[in-house]
């Protein structure tokens, strides 16, 4: 999942994002609120169906509309550099970092176990699947046990199921919003 010099990411939403804007980002997502991207041209396609579905039962997308977009950039490293944290796989620190960002009143006991990871300019790792919210509540509720335990660690993983999906980059500060050069925005229609 390295982030490297040249590489393509990809953004699947209902509109083309040739300029991005954080403040347009919502917060309560994984790793925070930022701007996401994937290295899987089909993940990012899928997630546009995720976010008609969102839209349309918000009212923020009309119920007509059956489109969106996958946006492609290039990620250029700047020459001083980046902070970026990696999940190189969906463990602990992992969890807890995705239970503070969805579920922070709820997260308060292991809160301390992740400070700094925030601070970065990118985060890298799994993606949780639709149901994390559910998930999260149980697990921080202590119903699979002690929320520090391993048992219960385990079983969260387990039911977030993070080898479903391929990857996710979140890009959060300006700084590396600047190292994602726009390519194109492709249309698709989804039935």
């Amino acid at each position: 999942m390295k982030l490297k010099n040249g590489m393509l990411l990809f953004h699947g939403s209902y509109t083309a994002v040739e300029n991005i804007d954080l403040k347009y980002c919502m917060p309560g997502k994984d790793f925070g609120r930022g701007f996401y991207l994937t290295s899987d041209i089909n993940q990012a396609r899928a997630f546009i169906r995720s976010v008609l579905d969102r839209g349309h039962t918000k009212g923020t997308i009309p119920q007509t509309q059956n489109y969106g977009y996958v946006s492609s950039y290039r990620f250029r490293m700047p020459e001083e550099g980046l902070k970026i944290h990696e999940f190189e796989e969906a463990n602990k620190e992992w969890l807890w970092f995705i239970a503070n960002n969805r579920r922070r009143k709820l997260a308060t006991p292991i809160n301390a176990q992740i400070q700094g990871i925030a601070e970065s300019d990118v985060i890298i790792g799994k993606v949780a699947n639709d149901q994390t919210n559910p998930v999260l509540a149980v697990y921080l509720n202590g119903i699979f046990g002690d929320i520090q335990s391993e048992r219960a660690v385990n079983e969260a993983i387990r039911q977030l199921i993070p080898d479903h999906l391929v990857n996710q980059y979140c890009f959060l500060t300006e700084k590396a919003i600047r190292c994602l050069e726009f390519q194109e925005a492709r249309k698709y229609v989804i039935k």
